[in-house]
């Protein structure tokens, strides 16, 4: 029986474009062999195990079917909501059991950065059949196969990628792939479908590769040309092919050449437009009429499908339309990737994280991409990032580990002297000895740092602008407040943002109990951390449902906070209303968040930071007070700020 070490496919570009080549000439010879009836018996004993949380008709079959067709055979959950998933076993866990069981792991799933995990947890090959809008790399080695079987080669090539651009895990992988092939890509995005821009710094920071933009207009004109038009369309399909959308990327736009050579369409990714900025509008399907300019004649028009109404049904009797050569291109492609695998076997697994970025002496950020698999399985994934290339150096990059999108980052921290600085150019080889010394903290707002317990580099001119008994006056007046607008003080809770907003929480239900004669339950909100809710009170738990909760906060600013902890109330359960006090409100908010109870307002500009200083008890102290500065900039000298 062959035996198989372990080499993962996670991403396109896990593969060598020499890889690539060797791929597709198996693929010809797999291709020639269905055609002549042959059986090739080369993974014979072996087992595919293809574990699918999303609906796959192509990808799971054509894997399936080549499996067969190479002598091995399949172990198969076609739908992971009837498996132990439902029951909440974790992707890890899944996977290291599977591995048990099978030789190589074929995973879908619908969270970016899976393919990556599964990878981590496997003790056998894992093959990435798509994890969320992030890659699909088997999907685009089919798509280069038939696009050179019909062009000939890729190098040289012009590719224009239209459309949907945000959500098709096709196409990001094939831009990847595109670009290391030597091929020219131009890019026309409806609105809201841009193409990611972790994609474009991706391709500009590592390869110094840009994408020219065309309207639709210039795709459908007789001027210019083109060799493949990758094209997506718009929610909930597209408008007509060519529309007078407008392309969203603000670089140069294209001369377009003379002539078309293919084009991609795909489906609107339904599944993944909750919460994006997509506006669905009506469309006119893809059908012969837009292959009739001296520019497209000759082209032909690809589909990874399923289609829905994006396609005419008309265009498939069109010797153009290859759709359907491609989806049968998937059982030869698949069949060479596994005799790949076997040609490879006594190669090590390539992939690796050894340059993410060890965090020993602070708290690791949290990846900003909701769909990352760290937010969906977060009890045993640590969030782990490496230094991401960028054309900003103005900023600092960190790429996620899992879903390899990246976080910008404005603040740094020094953990042995706990102090903060705003990032900037002249920080970055500072930074690079901090990661060397596991002494680098990272923060998304100078509120965090200080919640950390970080000072700011230097400060600017500072004053008071609340003294303590000013302090326990406004506190005074924002609990009277409370009392008179609640009904029912029974139904009353007080949640404190971590952590002066904690503190001034514990201080408000004094004040309210003494009003009402009830103790209001209350708990702290970490909008940081790894615990959300934690009840103040000798509870063991802290209950939001049907209750009127005040949100409590020292300063409110831009609102990013308050959103984040409102979102994690949500999440604890369904309260009856919410309302938000403040000690502060100093303005510029980015949020539409409005405050219900305030004790003061300071008009200040951006570049000031408000700190307040208060007590862990009722307050009164002389030490309370609420200071006023100004922040300045890290050091541009060659002092070295720690």
């Amino acid at each position: 029986m062959p035996r198989l070490a372990k080499s993962d496919l996670v991403s396109i570009e896990d593969l060598p474009l020499s890889d690539i080549e060797r791929i597709f000439e198996l693929a010809d010879s797999f291709s020639q062999a269905i055609e002549r009836g042959e059986t090739r018996r080369i993974a014979e004993g072996l087992i595919m195990a293809t574990l699918f949380y999303e609906p796959s008709t192509r990808t799971r079959l054509s894997f399936e079917s080549a499996m067969h067709r190479l002598g091995g055979t399949v172990i198969s959950s076609p739908d992971m909501h009837t498996s132990s998933a439902a029951k909440g076993e974790s992707l890890a866990d899944t996977v290291r059991v599977v591995s048990a069981y099978a030789d190589i792991i074929v995973l879908r799933h619908p969270s970016d950065g899976a393919a990556q995990v599964a990878a981590e947890y496997a003790s056998v090959s894992v093959i990435n059949a798509g994890d969320g809008s992030r890659e699909h790399p088997t999907q685009t080695l089919c798509d280069l196969y038939v696009l050179r079987r019909k062009k000939g080669h890729l190098k040289g090539l012009t590719v224009a990628i239209c459309g949907d651009l945000k959500f098709g895990r096709t196409v990001h992988s094939l831009i990847y792939a595109l670009a290391r092939f030597g091929a020219n890509i131009v890019t026309a995005p409806f609105s809201g479908m841009e193409l990611p821009d972790y994609v474009l710094d991706r391709i500009a920071a590592e390869r110094n590769y840009r994408f020219s933009t065309v309207s639709l207009e210039e795709l459908k004109s007789d001027q210019g040309s083109f060799d493949a038009l990758y094209l997506t369309p718009n929610a909930p399909h597209q408008m007509a092919l060519f529309t007078d959308a407008n392309p969203l990327q603000d670089v140069p736009a294209a001369r377009a050449p003379a002539s078309l050579d293919a084009f991609y369409l795909t489906r609107l990714q339904r599944e993944r437009l909750a919460g994006s900025n997509a506006t669905p509008c009506n469309y006119a399907p893809f059908d012969a009429r837009a292959l009739r300019s001296s520019r497209t004649h000759r082209a032909v028009v690809m589909h990874p499908l399923p289609r829905t109404d994006e396609v005419a049904y008309e265009l498939d009797s069109d010797p153009r339309a290859v759709y359907f050569e491609q989806a049968a291109a998937g059982v030869p492609v698949r069949m060479a990737l596994i005799a790949w695998l076997l040609e490879n076997r006594s190669r090590p697994a390539k992939r690796g994280n050894t340059s993410s970025i060890p965090f020993r002496g602070g708290t690791a950020p949290r990846c900003a991409n909701p769909s990352c698999i760290t937010r969906r399985e977060g009890a045993y994934l640590r969030p782990r990032f490496r230094f991401a290339p960028t054309t900003n150096r103005e900023h600092l990059a960190l790429r996620c580990d899992f879903c390899e999108r990246n976080l910008r980052v404005d603040y740094v921290g020094h953990t042995t002297s706990r102090r903060y600085y705003h990032f900037d150019e002249s920080l970055h080889g500072y930074v690079r000895q901090w990661v060397e010394d596991g002494t680098l903290a990272v923060f998304d707002s100078v509120k965090e740092a200080e919640e950390r317990g970080y000072e700011p580099y230097r400060r600017g001119p500072q004053r008071e602008i609340m003294n303590s008994e000013e302090i326990a006056a406004a506190c005074q007046a924002i609990a009277a407040q409370i009392t008179a607008d609640v009904v029912d003080p029974t139904m009353l809770a007080i949640v404190g943002v971590v952590s002066r907003g904690a503190l001034l929480a514990l201080r408000l239900r004094e004040l309210v109990g003494r009003q009402t004669g009830v103790r209001p339950p209350c708990a702290a909100i970490d909008v940081y951390g790894q615990t959300a809710l934690q009840p103040l009170d000798d509870t063991a738990s802290f209950d939001v449902d049907g209750r009127l909760i005040i949100l409590v906060d020292d300063v409110i600013n831009s609102g990013w906070t308050v959103q984040r902890a409102m979102t994690l109330l949500w999440q604890q359960g369904r309260p009856a209303g919410v309302k938000l006090a403040v000690l502060i409100d100093r303005g510029h908010r980015a949020l539409p968040i409005r405050p219900n109870y305030i004790g003061k307002s300071i008009p200040t500009s951006r570049t000031d930071r408000v700190q307040v200083r208060i007590a862990a008890d009722e307050g009164g102290k002389p030490g309370e007070r609420v200071l006023l500065y100004s922040l300045l900039e890290s050091p541009k000298t060659a002092e070295n700020p720690a």
